[in-house]
């Protein structure tokens, strides 16, 4: 059977105070959680991790195996190689209560097992502790903003299997995105975090907001593409647009140019109390008919017959 050695394990000196190993435990978690790390080893480690936490947390576990640990070191030859001696339960003592096997892959390993025992169902921590809160961020359209939606979303997060274990499961959740939401924003969900521990309450959710496909020019403005046929750019008048909002009809001023911006006050992201909605920001982007289309060249080469000498691209403002 091999030696554990749990302080390696944390990343602790053997003098740590239960502090500072409650925080090592943490900051591990933390990285080997489910939805950071989705590494084949991790699970492995998390388990071992889980293991390490629960002997050394508990003071008379600690101080039993703080007992063989010694013992180990002094028989082991090559410590690189850390194999237990055969009597190295000598002089064991723990008094204490079994323990429940939690660590990821269903149970502690043969070592620990050996020195605390197994009970034959969970029992609860010693110290009940408030599940972890969980960050997961949620792509939305702008107009989920514009007119409040509720949607989907799926949240792999700790709770308890069918034999009370905390295990990793993907939870699916119908959440209302509310009217004026902005990218960045929280929305929080009491309690549908990880499970706690010992009857302590599940953490939070909170889903950060982002926009998917809308540029925005300020907090509550959505920038949107307004493509135009050169003669509508040229001619302007009453076009209709597909925007985050539905389809609208905006005016265009004649000799409108590739780029220009088009502002449709309060036709953007609401606002929150006490504010203004935001605005729609049409950008222009003149669309040219290919040459090949039926008709195209024959009337590409009207118009450079009629305006061609008076009209030189190159030059500054566009003529002569």
């Amino acid at each position: 059977m091999r030696f554990q050695d749990y302080y390696e394990t944390l990343g602790v000196r053997t003098d740590a105070d239960a502090a500072a190993i409650k925080q090592a435990y943490r900051r591990q978690a933390r990285l080997l959680h489910p939805d950071l790390n989705h590494t084949a080893e991790a699970h492995a480690a998390m388990a071992r991790m889980n293991e390490a936490y629960e002997a050394l947390s508990d003071p008379q576990r600690r101080a039993a195996y703080d007992g063989v640990r010694r013992r180990q070191q002094a028989a082991a030859a090559k410590p690189a190689k850390p194999e237990l001696p055969s009597d190295w339960k000598q002089g064991f003592s723990y008094d204490g209560k079994p323990t429940a096997g939690r660590s990821g892959d269903g149970g502690f390993s043969d070592f620990f097992t050996s020195m605390f025992g197994r009970s034959a169902k969970p029992e609860p921590a010693d110290a009940p502790e408030r599940g972890a809160d969980e960050h997961v961020k949620l792509v939305i359209d702008a107009s989920d903003a514009i007119d409040g939606a509720v949607r989907a979303v799926s949240v792999r997060s700790l709770a308890p299997d069918d034999k009370g274990h905390r295990a990793a499961v993907m939870r699916n959740l119908q959440v209302k995105i509310p009217k004026g939401v902005r990218a960045g924003q929280h929305i929080r969900l009491p309690g549908q975090g990880s499970a706690g521990s010992g009857g302590a309450a599940a953490g939070d959710l909170y889903l950060e907001i982002q926009f998917k496909d809308t540029a925005r020019e300020s907090s509550r403005d959505v920038l949107e593409p307004l493509p135009l046929a050169p003669w509508e750019a040229a001619l302007g008048g009453d076009v209709n647009a597909t925007t985050p909002a539905g389809e609208i009809s905006v005016t265009v001023p004649p000799d409108t140019p590739h780029g220009k911006r088009l502002r449709l006050k309060g036709r953007g992201l609401p606002g929150q109390t006490g504010e203004s909605a935001g605005d729609m920001v049409l950008q222009v982007e003149v669309k040219l008919p290919p040459s090949t289309l039926p008709g195209a060249r024959a009337a590409y080469e009207v118009m450079a017959a009629a305006v061609g000498r008076d009209f030189h691209p190159r030059a500054p403002g566009g003529s002569a």
